[in-house]
């Protein structure tokens, strides 16, 4: 088996994955939404038997709330969860940042580590420290430094890992605004929002759309770039199992993305089994060039909505009108007003795209 789901997240990212024996699969968590959203992933993981309790990994993108928070709430805040065992966290923290590694003797508990600012990171840096911490890097950071061999991991079962993202520049750019990032991304009390102002909002109005040219207009829509320097930060992997591959973006710059899509296939497209789109398809991380980069019929949105009227009208246009594979699929892990727009029978027949969703209880599987 080779399973992806998409949980109820919020406006966040909350990544489940199942690959091997369906009887006793192995598992990888890629972020946790907000904090409401830790406490339904802790849910699920205690309807688990005991002995299925084990994440063989863990990866948290970058620390903004609706994808760090429902790690605290689900793991760094609690109890520990009897059986539970994981065998590494991927995170990229303030020491990261500069290029340091963070050497963990065999007492975890020993190791030390700069303080991450604000307290709230802080509640997740303590309880990594008693973690395997990028245990596949030795410490180091997660990350694709230009002209040198990408990081590749395979785990268990033979699911390969390979690094896209982010480089040491980006790393490098977040540390003078690390502390005020983190403080208004994971702004006390619960986490669930981020700060206004953060970013613009996307459009509230379901756009016009009678012909093609409407589509094209629509998806030329001017659109300034992302600079945050937290979502720069992002941890973008592709995945390999059996044959299949699949981008999972976190919230990545379309530039960087585009730089890791060409490290690892440089002469041509890269084929993709589904692409875990960056952003939450924010038009300023969505662009023309990366959706032709790939080849690829099965586009992921994680999103309710909340906060940024996410997905942005103009990077849906873009994945329709510049899919270089026939019928390209949207899949959306929840039902929204935002998203909703794009369930429309015309549309999909005019445009010649398919549309899928999720519940709001249980997100959306796509079975690889």
């Amino acid at each position: 088996m080779f399973d992806l789901t998409m949980l109820p997240a919020r406006q966040g990212d909350a990544i489940w994955i199942n690959w091997g024996d369906s009887d006793d699969p192995h598992t990888m968590i890629v972020d946790m939404g907000t904090e409401e959203i830790g406490k339904n992933t802790l849910e699920r993981l205690k309807a688990l038997p005991e002995e299925q309790r084990t994440i063989d990994l863990l990866v948290v993108t970058h620390v903004d709330s609706d994808h760090i928070g429902g790690v605290l709430t689900c793991l760094a805040d609690t109890d520990p969860l009897p059986g539970l065992t994981i065998n590494d966290v991927w995170f990229n923290g303030y020491q990261h940042l500069s290029g340091g590694s963070i050497q963990q003797p065999e007492d975890a508990q020993e190791a030390t580590l700069e303080a991450m600012g604000p307290v709230q990171g802080e509640r997740l840096s303590s309880w990594l420290r008693k973690q395997h911490w990028n245990r596949a890097f030795n410490g180091a950071p997660v990350q694709r430094v230009p002209g040198e061999t990408l990081q590749v991991v395979t785990l268990p079962d033979k699911l390969k890992i390979t690094v896209l993202g982010p480089t040491p520049e980006r790393l490098h750019a977040f540390i003078d605004t690390w502390a005020a990032e983190v403080e208004e991304a994971l702004k006390k009390g619960t986490l669930t929002e981020v700060s206004p102002g953060l970013e613009p909002m996307g459009v509230k109005t379901k756009p016009v759309l009678d012909d093609q040219i409407d589509l094209e207009l629509l998806a030329d829509t001017n659109s300034t770039p992302d600079k945050s320097e937290a979502n720069g930060s992002s941890i973008a992997l592709l995945l390999e199992y059996d044959d299949k591959k699949v981008l999972l973006a976190g919230d990545a710059f379309s530039s960087e993305l585009l730089e890791g899509i060409e490290a690892v296939s440089e002469d041509q497209q890269l084929k993709l089994d589904a692409f875990k789109l960056p952003h939450h398809c924010s038009m300023r991380n969505n662009t023309k060039a990366l959706v032709e980069a790939v080849k690829c019929d099965r586009w992921l949105i994680s999103t309710d909505g909340t906060r940024h009227r996410h997905p942005d009208t103009a990077a849906i246009a873009r994945v329709i009108a510049y899919s270089t594979v026939r019928k390209p699929t949207l899949l959306f892990n929840v039902p929204s007003e935002y998203n909703g727009w794009w369930d429309d029978e015309d549309w999909r027949t005019r445009y010649d795209y398919l549309t899928r969703y999720g519940t709001k209880e249980g997100g959306l599987t796509i079975n690889l």
